[in-house]
């Protein structure tokens, strides 16, 4: 379930500091409301007893049982159910009629269709979907795939290393953003690019835009981003000469851009357990405007936290994130929690005159799934042919393909380009052209759907370096298993004392971290023999 700032994403559980910490009274007043949401989410119940909850912006909650309606013409949801106000005080039982363009956020158990109303599947949690579309994910919920929707230049590559994968952070409607990946794309021949876009886990992606930035680019130059989204033309590669880590050599692991990453297990006594690696790159022949360059992923570190976070939420998932969505309180936590703790990849560079290392910036980008290439300017002297660095990380969170230098030349401006044409299995899809062209229009990419995106690059026979430029957000859904770990208090510490719940959680998380990798990987849905939609 790719990135900065706001998988993949802490931010949202730092936003739930807010949320717990913030609300007028403790979650345990909602006693009139509680035994009705509990009973929906009984695991004999979830798959039996069809249920649609609204949660409003003003607070108040909607519990419709087994069918309901919308009313085009005035922009209502109609049904029989059960209205709870802020305080979770029954309202009234019977008919009801909700304004669409109150609701918060949905959460539901019902497979929902092409028909339903767009809006509902646009906020809508699915809860317990997983079980009826066959267990995926029963065995290890913690483990299970999820992605963001991940981009492919060649739809039939290893899907363990997409091209890019999008806005990974952004897990619930207010956190929408953009994301911007380096596609590191070989030459290209033709003025035709063509990139696939798939969802592979069960989450529901919702995409606003979708565009390439193009960079014309002569032999022997590329053009880098940089962690604040600033682009560069560069020249020159130089490999570095020696890696070390603690007790190791990295050298040959950290020379070459070849997939081959390098990666720790994490601490068992400490989740935010820092290590170091030291780096030499010595014949610099040109060393003015220096940039270091970085081939870098996550683990499935956060991936686990994202996913014990759903679980302690439980039965009131829903709840949580309609504060989410409401609560602006909640947005000035967003440099606290657990993401701070882990902490970036930090570079330092030696300074040879007083031996101190000088700290130059970090590196951060959530996901497991693709590689991200970006560059980190570096403040050094431009008469030094040789240098040190040193590089801090957390112990287990960070895989790393190879470290570079690098000329930078001057910085650059992005040709955007739109898609003239989407795919979807090999027929045109004029309705999903005209949604992810639109400024007020989203895409919904369902389990197992794979659209392809055609792009016109300005001139036939000219070189581009790439980038994708995707927005939108996504929704995980809450599987079974997850309900059934709902632990409010373990939340609250994990928002609230982050450095404590690194340490509680080490152990339960090394059960997990030697198998997660290849349960993860197993778990991903193949878009070539599933659809969400049954086509």
């Amino acid at each position: 379930m790719k990135k900065t700032r706001s998988y993949q994403s802490f931010i949202f559980i730092v936003f739930l500091l807010g949320i717990i910490t913030c609300t007028p009274k403790p979650y345990f007043f909602r006693n009139n409301y509680k035994s009705a949401n509990s009973l929906l989410h009984e695991t004999k119940n979830l798959q039996e007893d069809i249920f649609l909850k609204a949660h409003l912006k003003n607070g108040e909650v909607y519990i419709l049982k087994d069918s309901w309606e919308v009313d085009t013409t005035e922009n209502k949801l109609l049904g029989i159910g059960i209205s709870f106000d802020y305080n979770r005080n029954k309202i009234s039982e019977g008919a009801q009629s909700i304004s669409l363009d109150s609701v918060a956020i949905f959460e539901t158990n019902k497979k929902l269709g092409k028909t339903e109303s767009k809006r509902i599947r646009a906020l809508a949690i699915l809860a317990g979907v997983d079980v009826a579309m066959g267990g995926i994910c029963l065995i290890n919920p913690k483990a299970c795939f999820g992605s963001c929707p991940t981009f492919y230049m060649n739809e039939e590559d290893d899907f363990h290393f997409a091209d890019a994968e999008g806005f990974s952070n952004a897990i619930a409607p207010s956190m929408e953003y953009f994301d911007i990946d380096a596609l590191n794309n070989p030459p290209v021949m033709d003025n035709i690019f063509t990139l696939t876009m798939k969802n592979e886990a069960l989450e529901t992606h919702m995409v606003k835009n979708i565009k390439i930035l193009a960079f014309p680019r002569d032999k022997d130059q590329r053009i880098y981003q940089s962690p604040d989204n600033k682009f560069f033309r560069c020249e020159n590669h130089y490999f570095l000469t020696g890696a070390k880590g603690a007790n190791e050599d990295l050298t040959d692991l950290l020379k070459l851009q070849d997939r081959q990453e390098r990666f720790s297990l994490s601490d068992p006594q400490n989740l935010s357990s820092k290590e170091e690696i030291f780096l030499t790159f010595d014949n610099i022949t040109d060393p003015k405007d220096l940039g270091l360059l970085i081939s870098f992923r996550q683990t499935l570190m956060t991936t686990y936290f994202i996913y014990s976070a759903m679980g302690y939420m439980g039965d009131e998932v829903g709840d949580i994130f309609a504060k989410l969505e409401t609560s602006s309180e909640t947005k000035k936590k967003l440099e606290n929690g657990i993401r701070k703790e882990l902490g970036k990849i930090d570079i330092y560079v030696l300074d040879e005159t007083t031996q101190k290392w000088i700290f130059q910036g970090g590196f951060y980008e959530t996901g497991p799934i693709a590689f991200n290439r970006q560059i980190l300017l570096l403040n050094v002297s431009a008469e030094n042919t040789s240098l040190q660095l040193k590089v801090v990380l957390n112990k287990g969170l960070w895989r790393i393909d190879d470290f570079a230098l690098t000329n930078i030349r001057e910085s650059e401006k992005a040709i955007e380009i739109l898609p003239y044409e989407v795919l979807n299995d090999g027929l045109t899809d004029a309705v999903a052209i005209a949604e992810i062209n639109a400024d007020d229009e989203y895409l919904i990419s369902m389990p197992g759907s794979e659209y392809k995106f055609n792009f016109r690059l300005p001139s036939k026979g000219g070189d581009y370096e790439l980038f994708l430029y995707s927005k939108g957000y996504y929704l995980e859904w809450m599987r079974e298993n997850w309900i059934k770990d709902k632990d409010l208090l373990k939340l609250r510490q994990m928002i609230e004392n982050p450095k404590r719940y690194l340490r509680m959680e080490a152990e339960s998380f090394k059960e997990y971290e030697r198998t997660m990798e290849r349960q993860f990987w197993d778990s991903r849905i193949d878009t070539k023999n599933f659809s969400y939609y049954g086509t």
